[in-house]
């Protein structure tokens, strides 16, 4: 003998609502983890934004306290860092401060502040470029000390110093720079 089971509406209304909750949240939890992981992206691309401006700028030590003959790099160097002023804003747009990044809260609590100190970073880099462009290195050595005086005002109030550095906790393996 063959038995059916007869739902009535109530249940089949209940259990379609059940289905649809536990489909939403596989979707939320999903959902969840793409935006951990789009989190950790965001944070990676921050540093290695920052280690592009922390190279060009080793880079101009290099070449300024070894007295190279290389025309026209610092101007280069210089101009990459000020468009890379450009970028820093956006890419700490969004207020996350893992674990793993050396940004701290006071960025999105004074954004204002913030970027007054890229646009100050931007207008050192801008020049710094002029400086070495018109050669003379009389003008380039002030405006690379002012153009180093401009990391510090946003690195000061708005990166972990070096011991509190995610960095610096054991077993770490990520990138060495700022974001």
């Amino acid at each position: 003998m063959i038995r059916t089971t007869r739902f009535s509406f109530s249940t089949f209304l209940r259990l379609t609502i059940s289905a649809i909750l536990i489909g939403s949240l596989g979707f939320a939890n999903a959902a969840l983890a793409d935006s951990h992981e789009n989190d950790a992206a965001q944070v990676e691309y921050r540093q290695t934004l920052m280690e592009i401006v922390g190279a060009n700028m080793g880079a101009m030590g290099d070449i300024m306290k070894n007295g190279l003959t290389l025309p026209g790099h610092v101007a280069v160097h210089a101009g990459q860092m000020a468009e890379m002023a450009q970028l820093i804003a956006p890419a700490f747009k969004n207020n996350i401060a893992t674990d793993a990044t050396d940004a701290k809260q006071k960025i999105w609590q004074d954004w204002t502040k913030f970027e007054s100190a890229i646009g100050d970073f931007e207008e050192a880099a801008r020049n710094l470029q002029a400086a070495a462009k018109g050669g003379d290195m009389a003008t380039v050595g002030p405006a690379m000390k002012a153009l180093g005086k401009s990391c510090g005002g946003c690195h000061k109030p708005f990166r972990k110093p070096k011991e509190e550095s995610f960095k610096s906790k054991a077993g770490h393996a990520g990138h060495d720079d700022h974001g």
